[in-house]
């Protein structure tokens, strides 16, 4: 049951997606952390582009998986 539920939404957002196939793959990979991300050349990544989780934005400034701390600090 599992299996499908996941499947069925793996395919509506497949089918909502605006960016291409492989990109929304890509995006959908990164979801679990920054390393994830990175691995999948999305981060950083800004609000609204692929790659981009709140979560994954630890000072809510619009870039996820920014150097930490910033490097003009």
């Amino acid at each position: 049951m599992i299996a499908v539920s996941s499947f069925t939404l793996t395919y509506i957002v497949l089918e909502r997606s605006s960016w291409p196939l492989g990109i929304t793959l890509r995006h959908i990979a990164s979801a679990p952390n920054c390393d994830a991300a990175r691995n999948f050349g999305l981060a950083p990544s800004s609000r609204g582009q692929p790659g981009y989780y709140d979560r994954h934005d630890r000072d809510d400034d619009g870039i996820a998986c920014e150097p930490w701390p910033p490097h003009d600090q």
